[in-house]
């Protein structure tokens, strides 16, 4: 019941969710970016938001297949050029 008074009220009940789930996010980019593997420009909250969007659709994708390409193709995003 909090919850929906929350929500009804403006609030956000996920905020603080999406808050330790960006600090996650955020810790695990800057050791790989501190190793060289991933870009240290890309914002924690970019990438959540991103793999949200995959989890959203992966359900209902008719190409199982499509679900690899889309995740390789974020982890692309995010690694280093040589």
């Amino acid at each position: 019941m909090a919850e929906v008074v929350l929500v009804a009220a403006g609030g956000n009940p996920f905020a603080q969710s999406r808050e330790r789930l960006d600090e996650a996010v955020g810790a695990l980019l800057a050791a790989t970016a501190a190793t060289g593997l991933t870009r240290s420009e890309v914002e924690p909250d970019d990438v959540v938001v991103s793999l949200s969007g995959i989890a959203m659709v992966a359900g209902v994708l008719e190409d199982r297949d499509q679900l690899g390409r889309v995740l390789d193709l974020l982890y692309e995003g995010l690694r280093t050029r040589p």
